[in-house]
């Protein structure tokens, strides 16, 4: 590794890692004041709603803006802002009580200045670094986050007690601009990536126009992004089930709960380690082969939950067990994934491809919430997990039986 890619690929990892530090501490302390307030859960359903939407309805917008101007400006310019927006409401806040629709409005904006960052940032990893060091990059930003999700929870409880909650505006606000300087000195081009902003001709429609025309014909992509919507829709049912058996159908405690939950990022930061390491790469096998994984995890969660089955002290050890396995799957084959539409997608197209492949995975998971939660009322959780389970496994299936998919392969180097 050069001096240069060095250098970008640790300012990257760090300039995330202190704005998601504060992302996440602030999420954390706006989701607690929330209930605290309010007590109630359709307050918080909103506050989830809001976070969620503008990843699905903006993330074509922001591959075009990605493709048609300069993807660094666009990063430290998303940070920057962010972190000023969050500096004015902690102003505004010495003099005003804090509100909920002020809790949504500053939710609403960094949520939307993250999808136009994200997109950017995340479609700029081929010039950042060599072709080699794809995987790595990826699979430590994950990890990183992992490590983030860990902590946060922690340092929020302690900091919820000790300080005011407008002070969580200004710690986010700090973090933001630090990781905009921080970005100021990445060098976006070291590898390819000329001013494609320069380029681009025609309007801002017929861009985003383009994008779409590129996705479809590109028998790949759109072959992985229909399994995803499919994927998805069916994964999104455990997000659902999962808490509702925790709390509703074992009735376990908080503290259990809590132990149980944050087994996830403790699967994913191993299993981050290990494909950043091994530079585990995507093909036909190993999509087919953690579709086989989760559609057998789906069975391992219902297992307790079928009558006459008792684990007793043993449960939250099983629920932990199995909550570290589903994040390990999740990162096996999501960094592979990401590092194959980061090397095969044309740099010009980058953006946009990326930002209609998100849209299309994430549109159907809203769905997929809805009527999971009505059929939860309807039949035992069990008989939901056990139809996710039989959908992965069939979709595993028609993965091993798609030759498109044995063609496609990207080499570490």
């Amino acid at each position: 590794m050069t001096p240069k890619e060095s250098r970008n690929f640790w300012l990257t990892l760090s300039g995330k890692g202190v704005s998601q530090f504060g992302s996440k501490l602030f999420g954390f302390a706006m989701s607690f004041y929330i209930l605290k307030i309010t007590g109630s859960a359709q307050n918080f359903a909103i506050s989830l709603l809001i976070t969620t939407l503008p990843a699905v309805l903006l993330s074509p917008v922001a591959g075009v803006i990605a493709d048609r101007a300069n993807k660094k400006r666009i990063v430290v310019g998303a940070d920057f802002i962010s972190g000023m927006a969050m500096l004015a409401f902690f102003i505004v806040l010495q003099k005003n009580d804090l509100t909920l629709w002020q809790i949504y409005l500053a939710e609403l904006i960094l949520s939307v200045l993250f999808v136009f960052l994200s997109n950017a940032f995340s479609s700029s990893y081929p010039n950042l670094v060599a072709k080699e060091r794809l995987t790595k990059i990826n699979a430590y930003s994950q990890g990183l986050d992992s490590v983030l999700s860990i902590a946060t929870p922690i340092l929020g409880g302690v900091l919820y007690g000790v300080i005011s909650i407008e002070w969580f505006f200004l710690v986010n606000a700090i973090s933001f601009l630090l990781s905009a300087l921080s970005e100021c000195f990445i060098d976006f081009h070291l590898y390819g990536g000329s001013l494609n902003h320069k380029k681009q001709k025609g309007s801002f429609i017929q861009t985003m126009k383009e994008g779409f025309v590129y996705v479809r014909s590109q028998k790949t992509f759109m072959t992985i992004a229909i399994y995803a919507l499919f994927i998805n829709f069916f994964m999104s049912a455990f997000t659902i089930v999962m808490p509702y058996n925790l709390i509703t159908v074992h009735g376990i405690s908080a503290q259990s709960n809590g132990l149980i939950q944050s087994l996830f990022p403790v699967g994913a930061i191993i299993m981050s380690i290990y494909v950043g390491k091994k530079s585990v790469t995507f093909s036909h096998a190993l999509l087919r082969n953690t579709m086989i994984m989760f559609g057998l995890l789906m069975v391992a969660f219902a297992i307790p939950t079928l009558p006459g089955v008792s684990f007793g002290w043993g449960l939250v050890g099983y629920y932990g067990m199995m909550m570290a396995l589903m994040a390990m799957v999740v990162i096996l084959v999501n960094v592979p994934l990401q590092v194959l539409f980061q090397t095969l997608i044309e740099d010009a197209y980058r953006g946009r491809a990326m930002g209609v492949l998100g849209a299309f995975a994430q549109g159907v998971m809203p769905v997929a919430y809805l009527i999971t939660g009505l059929l939860i009322d309807q039949m035992p959780s069990y008989l939901i997990l056990f139809g996710a389970a039989t959908a992965l496994l069939l979709i595993s299936l028609s993965i091993h039986n798609n030759n498109a998919l044995k063609e496609v392969a990207v080499s570490p180097t």
